[in-house]
Order: C-alpha cells, then structure tokens, then sequence
C-alpha cells in the first residue's frame, strides 16, 4: 500500500475514536431500606444503602434522622468505595438530643462543630470532613453509614438516612470533523498504490 493510503488510514481510524461527551448533570435521592436500627449504649451499628446504577459523582450531600438523647456521645460516619467521611465526631454540647432532618453538605454556611451549630441539627451543616472526597467516584455499589455510642448512659436509633447526589453518564458522540476525517481516510484506501517502474 501507497504511504499516503497508509497515512490516511492511520488518520481515519484516529478520527473514529475522537468523541465528543454530551453530559448531563442529574441530582438524585436515594434512601436505605436497612431502617430503622437501634444504637445501643457503647456500642457501633451500621446501616447500608444499595445503589445498583451509576453514575460518576460531582457533589453529594448525606441526609440523617437520628434518635438519640445525648448526640455528643455520637460519631457519624459515611463510607463508599475504601473511602471513608468523618461526618460529625461527638457534636452535640451539653445535653443536646437528635439529628433531626439533618443534612450533611460541602456547601452549607455552618459547620457541625460550630460553637453555634445546636442539636437537633435541623437544616444543613457542613461535615467534619468533606464528602468532597467521593467526587469522580461511581455511584454503584454499597453505601454504608456507621453510628458509633462512645459513652455510657444513652442509646438511641437511626430512624432513616440516605444520600442526594449529583452525577453525570457521558455518552460518547462522534464529532462532524472526525467523521469528515475517517471519510477522508476510507478515501485513502481506496487510492491506488503506483508502482515503480522497472
């Protein structure tokens, strides 16, 4: 085969492969069916949440409903993939009772362990540690809340909890220029090869 035809092949099937990703950003709530579970006194628990699609992560936030009569006995944490969140670490202060439709968010104007921040918690708060460290992860897979009681004298439940997250699936899209190369390419096969003369 000629060298252009060569070339023009070699480009034709470089153009195939350059895609355009059309991506759209979806936010979804998913809540665990392992609910509800009672914390005992001095004691971990965990919940799971199953998510069978996916997705690769931009942001997500952690939503909790928690019973418990003394939060500052309790560490929150929320684990995905080998990789695990601090979400509140014995928050509470003095006496303070519950999560109560508490959301766990990156974006929030308050941190959990604010001097201000009070239990029940109601609203959102920013965790210990940021969720920011599931970006670009995929969504799939087991999800799983982890409720450790590290002092004597109260006990509680994890009355519901569950995740909202924002995601995005590219589907790949060949661009009109690539198309326009890979024609120009099959073109190139379809060159004859001179011969040299004798």
């Amino acid at each position: 085969m000629h060298l252009k035809s060569v070339c023009l092949t070699a480009a034709a099937v470089l153009a195939f492969g350059i895609t355009a990703s059309t991506q759209a950003a979806v936010v979804t709530t998913f809540t665990s069916a392992q609910v509800p579970v009672d914390i005992c006194d001095t004691c971990t628990v965990t919940s799971t949440l199953n998510i069978d699609s996916h997705g690769r992560i931009l942001d997500i936030d952690a939503l909790l409903d928690i019973t418990h009569s003394y939060d500052a006995d309790l560490v929150l944490r929320l684990t995905h993939g080998g990789i695990t969140v601090l979400l509140a670490d014995r928050q509470g202060g003095s006496g303070g009772a519950n999560y109560t439709g508490t959301v766990f968010d990156d974006q929030a104007d308050i941190g959990i362990d604010a001097g201000y921040a009070y239990a029940p918690y109601t609203g959102s708060f920013r965790p210990q540690q940021a969720l920011a460290a599931f970006i670009d992860q995929d969504l799939f897979g087991d999800w799983t809340l982890t409720v450790t009681d590290s002092e004597a004298g109260d006990a509680g439940t994890i009355n519901s909890w569950g995740i909202s997250a924002t995601t995005t699936a590219a589907t790949a899209v060949p661009e009109p220029a690539s198309l326009a190369l890979f024609g120009l390419g099959l073109a190139g096969l379809a060159l004859p090869g001179r011969r040299r003369k004798a």
